[in-house]
């Protein structure tokens, strides 16, 4: 009886461990994604961009949508997304046990950033723009990286074909 509650109070101090680091993992990507928001509030003006290379600018957007600015032409948009965002948040939390950490907690960590944004601003701040001649992508952020790259992650390791 004695080996049993001691090993269950060690497998209760790995997993205390372990979500302690994820927190610092979230912490560390939040930071990172809202520093460069801010940083591109205070030098760069709205809707300029500046030059960075052949196939890459910086540009200030207010993205008042969702991902690539679709629906943000609707009224009260903004408090649907809130809580729409909120809902995804709790899913992750309940599916983290049954998919990769990592790729759960980077996806947490952009969204995350993402609603901090939009609950301060209304609205969320993307600046990266990439082009390829004429052609450019839809202007993102630094959280939004972090979620195709879990989403990447969760593809890769949940499907057959990829592996």
């Amino acid at each position: 009886m004695v080996k049993n509650v001691y090993l269950f109070s060690s497998f209760l101090q790995i997993i205390k461990k372990k979500i302690k680091i994820l927190n610092l993992y979230i912490l560390l990507l939040i930071l990172i994604d809202l520093l460069s928001k801010n940083l591109i509030i205070k030098k760069i003006k709205l809707y300029k961009f500046y030059y960075i290379c052949s196939y890459l600018n910086l540009i200030y957007l207010r993205n008042y949508g969702i991902i690539f600015g679709f629906l943000k032409n609707y009224n009260n948009i903004n408090f649907f997304l809130i809580k729409i965002n909120i809902i995804i948040l709790i899913i992750l939390i309940f599916i983290k046990k049954n998919y990769d950490q990592l790729s759960t907690t980077i996806i947490f960590s952009g969204i995350l950033s993402n609603l901090i944004n939009r609950i301060q601003y209304g609205f969320v701040i993307d600046f990266i723009d990439i082009h390829i001649f004429n052609y450019h992508f839809p202007v993102f952020n630094i959280a939004d990286i972090f979620i195709f790259i879990g989403i990447i992650i969760i593809i890769k390791n949940n499907f057959k074909i990829l592996k």
